[in-house]
């Protein structure tokens, strides 16, 4: 099946980026986020088996590369989270 799907700019350039953080291209990285996506949600995987190590580190890579960095330097010292809270 072939998919066309309207993307507005915010959205294509998140998707250019993230694709290319996973050095792959946008369509393929697309089909696979879908993928992972209905696999995940359709309750055929076992969830109380645990994954092997090597495919744990996968999905975590995965994971880190759909986020965008801060772009700035960000504390997150327990101290400036409670920072006026009486602590």
């Amino acid at each position: 099946m072939t998919l066309k799907i309207p993307l507005g700019p915010t959205t294509e350039a998140k998707l250019r980026r993230r694709a290319a953080a996973a050095g792959k291209n946008p369509e393929d990285f697309a089909l696979e986020v879908i993928e992972d996506n209905l696999s995940s949600s359709d309750g055929s995987a076992d969830q109380d088996t645990p994954l092997p190590p090597n495919q744990r580190v996968t999905e975590l890579l995965k994971w880190v590369a759909s986020h965008d960095p801060a772009g700035h330097p960000v504390d997150d010292s327990r101290e400036s989270i409670y920072q006026g809270r009486g602590e």
